[in-house]
């Protein structure tokens, strides 16, 4: 297999997925250090990727249908792409490997469409956070995970920014099973203020702005959600601001974490060695007894236990752990 000139790397959506592939990309880069890297993904994800120093193009991918998928692959197979590496391995992701005219078509093993590919990307037989999976499965390409980097990076940012006594909290998640009650984090932010006099910013997203203000209402004093923001870079921003942020398993989650905010995840039917990075900036709260912990379901058949019984003082310990000796406690 020659050293590949081109690289174009798929991951169409989501954010925090997108997120999750820089380590990836940064890992090609590093192997193969003369290949020019485009990455192929729609316009939410485009913005975490701005500025990435690892790629020579962010290329917008906005077809809706049969057609717009044909015109696609006519679009990448005239960039005649050395390698094609599909890490969504989805029907149409997988179309527009297959129809790409690459030497290398890469795409994951275990999906139905792998006909798609020539290049079989096998997962581990266990499990390891996503990001350092994303890695794992290169290997067939000579891309080795031994020394890699695998923590998620944005490059927003050429400036430091120094954290003030700001705790952000983003109590949303797009399922039901991973979202820790509105009441539990308004209990843990009271604790948090009454040990460590902490300010509170408070994120959400579409549709998500009602949860977070009975977050803040909840806490009371010191407490606001976040003002809307327009772009990911904004909300990139706010949250790098923070001393902390404890959240649910959710998108804003890897935001955090390729910012270098530590953060403390609350886990229940997902499992945090697939989603939470092994660093010690970066702790997980959860209950490890419960018979059904980690379920990986959507919808609970009884109660949501994993949720419900987390004691807001058991995610404090965790909290505690990466805030040190209380600097400053409110009267």
């Amino acid at each position: 297999m020659n050293d590949p000139r081109s690289i174009l790397v798929i991951q169409l959506r989501r954010i925090g997925d997108v997120i999750l592939t820089t380590p990836a990309v940064a890992a090609l880069k590093k192997s193969f250090p003369q290949a020019q890297i485009d990455f192929l993904v729609e316009a939410p994800g485009a913005q975490a990727l701005e500025g990435n120093p690892h790629l020579r193009e962010v290329i917008v991918y906005d077809a809706e249908g049969p057609i717009g998928t044909l015109s696609w692959i006519r679009k990448i197979r005239a960039r005649r792409y050395d390698w094609v590496i599909d890490f969504l391995g989805t029907p149409r992701s997988a179309m527009v490997t297959a129809g790409s005219g690459a030497l290398v078509k890469a795409g994951p093993a275990h999906v139905s469409h792998r006909w798609a590919y020539n290049t079989p990307l096998t997962q581990s037989d266990t499990t390891h956070y996503g990001a350092l999976e994303k890695i794992r499965v290169l290997k067939p390409l000579g891309v080795s995970s031994d020394d890699a980097d695998f923590m998620p990076k944005l490059f927003f940012f050429k400036n430091s920014s120094t954290a003030r006594n700001v705790v952000g909290l983003v109590p949303a998640s797009r399922k039901i099973t991973r979202q820790w009650p509105a009441a539990s984090f308004a209990q843990l932010g009271r604790l948090l203020r009454l040990r460590y006099g902490c300010e509170f910013l408070v994120f959400w997203g579409p549709g998500e702005k009602e949860l977070a203000e009975e977050v803040a209402a909840g806490i009371g004093d010191g407490a606001r959600v976040t003002p809307e923001t327009k772009s990911l870079k904004e909300a990139a921003e706010l949250m790098r601001s923070c001393r902390l942020v404890v959240t649910n398993c959710n998108g804003p989650k890897h935001i955090a974490v390729a910012l270098g905010v530590p953060t403390v995840t609350i886990h229940g039917s997902s499992d945090p060695t697939s989603w939470n990075p092994p660093h010690p900036k970066h702790l997980v709260a959860r209950l490890d007894d419960l018979h059904c912990i980690g379920c990986g379901l959507n919808r609970c058949p009884t109660q949501i236990e994993c949720m419900r019984d987390l004691s807001p003082e058991r995610v404090l310990e965790k909290a505690a752990r990466l805030l040190g000796e209380p600097a400053k406690v409110a009267k």
